[in-house]
């Protein structure tokens, strides 16, 4: 009888210490990731809560925030309401350990400020290293619900304040090779959203995330844009503005051996740029926007009614060439000789003998994944 009773109090001495460990590792995991976030350079961070669900080798963050530690910008550069981080255990059974990242409602702030110090534009290594120590283990499947990404400018007037929303990203096969049946790309990465103007953003990529020199295809298109809604944008970096019309844009894109080629094509259909508060801009503006109305009606499709060209561009690690002639003639084409097609070519060049990559896939509707709920 005494020896059941030291085992009894051994065994729940046992349990009392694991709910005690139970209880409080969420905040000692917590305490951790906010100093890993503290040490970011020129930022800082918080986790409002993280949960634990070690039977799943998972753990959920709850209420991330990033923001600049100056405090001269008042807009959060990161920010989620929940990050849901796993094992992959299907992935476990093939003998690789690696994870599943689930993100709702996150939302990126690119901001361009007077100073450097009033700027939030770019990331460096430093934040793959600290996304590195807070998900440890390689990432193979990524989903994003509910995302935003907004680009501010406060140096131009007016200010310039656009953002895509309902932003969904699907991206599969992030950490595999080449599949046995010879496919080039096994990851897939797919995005939707809604631009400013109620516009559709779809984005379709495929690449081989650990070929020793990236390479990869993609086609982005952007629909049904409300040109109005675009105002301040055109008024801000163009000195137009528009009473009627529709944007539409649909671009591809390849990488190999460091080599990249692709093109823009964007397209205005039935624009009026007519304004009623034409009278209330000084004359340099009345003028610069007649040069400009003059040069975009030379564009304009006599048919179609639709202003359009193509612009090709390509480039390596030394920098980008965007090819202004071919784009000025191209646009003529489209206002006096052929109105340029919508959608997509299957290829970076009109003419594939003068490009440095091959054909590119697929030219039609872009497929987009099914969402896997967490």
């Amino acid at each position: 009888m005494h020896w059941t009773r030291r085992t009894l109090i051994v065994v729940l001495s046992f349990v009392a210490i694991l709910l005690i460990a139970r209880l409080f590792a969420p905040l000692v995991v917590r305490y951790a990731l906010n100093r890993r976030l503290h040490e970011i350079p020129g930022y800082s961070g918080t986790v409002s809560s993280v949960v634990l669900r070690l039977w799943r080798g998972s753990y959920r963050i709850d209420g991330m925030r990033i923001v600049k530690s100056n405090g001269k910008v008042s807009e959060p550069f990161f920010a989620a309401d929940r990050i849901d981080f796993s094992v992959a255990w299907r992935d476990v059974l093939r003998g690789r350990l690696v994870s599943d990242i689930y993100v709702t409602d996150g939302r990126l702030v690119f901001l361009r400020g007077p100073t450097e110090a009033t700027s939030q534009l770019s990331a460096d290594h430093r934040w793959q290293d600290a996304i590195n120590d807070i998900f440890p283990i390689d990432i193979a499947h990524l989903e994003i619900k509910g995302g935003i990404i907004r680009f501010v400018d406060t140096t131009r007037e007016p200010r310039v304040d656009v953002a895509i929303q309902d932003i969904e990203v699907i991206a599969t096969g992030l950490r595999n090779r080449p599949a046995g049946n010879g496919e080039v790309f096994p990851a897939k990465i797919d995005v939707s959203g809604r631009s400013l103007g109620n516009g559709q953003l779809r984005l379709h990529a495929k690449l081989e995330p650990l070929a020793d020199q990236t390479h990869f295809e993609l086609a982005v298109e952007l629909k049904k844009v409300s040109l109005p809604a675009l105002n301040d944008l055109l008024r801000a970096y163009a000195g137009i503005d528009a009473s009627r019309g529709e944007f539409e844009m649909f671009g591809q894109m390849a990488m190999q051996k460091g080599h990249y080629e692709g093109y823009v094509k964007p397209f205005l259909n039935h624009v009026d740029f007519k304004n009623f508060d034409n009278d209330k801009k000084n004359i340099g503006e009345r003028v610069w926007k007649g040069a400009a109305v003059a040069v975009l009606e030379l564009f304009r499709n006599s048919e179609t009614k639709q202003l359009a060209t193509r612009v090709p561009f390509s480039g390596d690690a030394q920098g980008l060439d965007v090819k202004t002639l071919r784009t000025i003639v191209n646009g003529l084409h489209n206002g006096f000789v052929k109105a340029l097609s919508h959608g997509f070519e299957g290829t970076t060049h009109p003419d594939n003998a003068n490009s440095k990559l091959p054909p590119m896939s697929p030219a039609g509707p872009m497929p987009i994944a099914e969402a896997t709920p967490p």
